[in-house]
């Protein structure tokens, strides 16, 4: 009995993390399929030809794919660095292939293949080069983790006046996301000590208090969670020690509270000394848990690059529903790609929309603001990468 006791925490935690490492390995896409068309000349002998057409038919495949996750435009602007970064180790991106179709027509050796190409491995990449990074505006990043071990009394965080108090697992964090390129807010700058969200004293902090950190430091995402660390429950027969650090946290929008990503890690660790097994242990949660936020955060990004993109619309000084409904037609008939236009809230003359458009906010803003009709005037009063504001002027 005694040693069921010691031992079943260390094998219900073995349990859990396989588990986990499963669940991941089912939940994520790794790959998807394309069917492309390869050339070579055939100026010296077939072989070479049918490997040549082969070799630009899988360059392709991971030209298609790159194109899928990124616009025109960022592709054109960055072209020499997804060539030399991306496009020159094409068929390390290439998980398997089958050729469809060959064939020697006049002088060129023709070929049609079925690849399957790591998306992952690819995303992770053009996330390195900074080029999701720049079609998502460059945001800066402001970390507000709060982190409690088993040798202190109180969690240790930055906010409330000490900016040098900073976790370990948040370092951890840190450093995940700089080596992906992101940009990340200093928090010992002057303005972050002055706010009034980030004055306060306890650990726990709202979701409207961090956002509001985020406003004040100049952040466009906040990482706000948590993190613990302690031993493992049990008794151990030699001087080393387990320890387990769980980390959970959230990356918020700053302009419109929208949750990019979210998610928990974990690590553990052992070691004779307590307080280096639990910071081993929290550093291994927190790049744990970075890796799955940055991966969700690039596909948000993949997503709004390739597909359509979330503007919150507010509108203010609406004498009634009929203008509110004058401005959803026009809104419907002059900005471009409008898919859908969906009406949150309406009270006071206030209004609140979530557009789903091609366009971007800015795009938008552009259109709104030269907005010639009888019935509408519309002032823009202030523009975020994802919101605008905007008030009713007097119709002409």
């Amino acid at each position: 009995m005694e040693f069921f006791r010691i031992r079943f925490p260390l094998f219900l935690l073995f349990f859990l993390l396989v588990c986990s490492v499963i669940s991941k390995a089912y939940a994520e896409p790794v790959s998807e399929t394309v069917t492309v068309d390869g050339m070579a000349p055939l100026s010296g002998s077939r072989s070479v030809a049918r490997e040549g057409a082969i070799n630009d038919a899988l360059r392709k495949a991971v030209e298609q794919s790159v194109g899928v996750m990124l616009s025109s435009e960022t592709l054109v602007e960055n072209s020499a660095l997804v060539r030399d970064g991306i496009y020159s180790k094409s068929q390390g991106y290439i998980k398997q292939y089958r050729i469809v179709k060959e064939s020697a027509a006049g002088n060129d050796y023709l070929v049609t293949v079925m690849a399957s190409v790591g998306v992952s491995e690819l995303k992770n990449d053009l996330g390195a080069l900074g080029l999701l990074h720049v079609r998502a505006g460059m945001p800066r990043v402001l970390f507000m983790i709060a982190e409690l071990q088993s040798g202190r009394d109180t969690p240790l965080f930055w906010w409330g006046g000490d900016t040098s108090s900073t976790a370990v697992s948040e370092t951890s964090m840190k450093e995940e996301f700089l080596n992906k390129g992101f940009n990340l807010v200093d928090v010992s700058a002057a303005s972050i000590r002055s706010g009034g969200a980030v004055a306060a004293k306890n650990a726990e902090i709202s979701e409207e208090m961090a956002l509001e950190a985020g406003r004040v430091s100049g952040a466009e995402l906040v990482v706000k969670g948590t993190a613990r660390a302690g031993s493992t429950a049990g008794a151990t027969v030699t001087p080393v020690g387990s320890y387990l650090a769980d980390v959970s946290a959230s990356v918020i929008r700053v302009d419109n509270g929208q949750v990019l990503a979210s998610g928990r890690g974990q690590g553990v660790s052992r070691h004779v000394s307590r307080n280096v097994g639990e910071n081993s242990a929290l550093e291994l949660a927190g790049k744990d848990l970075s890796k799955k936020l940055i991966e969700q955060i690039l596909a948000k990004w993949e997503a709004e690059t390739s597909g359509l993109n979330q503007t919150q619309l507010v509108i203010r000084n609406l004498k009634g529903i009929s203008d509110l409904q004058k401005v959803k037609a026009y809104l419907a008939e002059r900005v471009s790609g409008v898919q859908n236009i969906v009406q949150r809230s309406y009270q006071e003359g206030m209004a609140v929309l979530d557009i789903h458009s091609k366009s971007s906010a800015q795009e938008i803003a552009d259109v709104l603001s030269t907005a010639d009709h009888a019935d509408i005037r519309l002032e823009i009063t202030k523009t975020t990468p994802h919101t605008i504001e905007m008030r009713l002027g007097a119709s002409k």
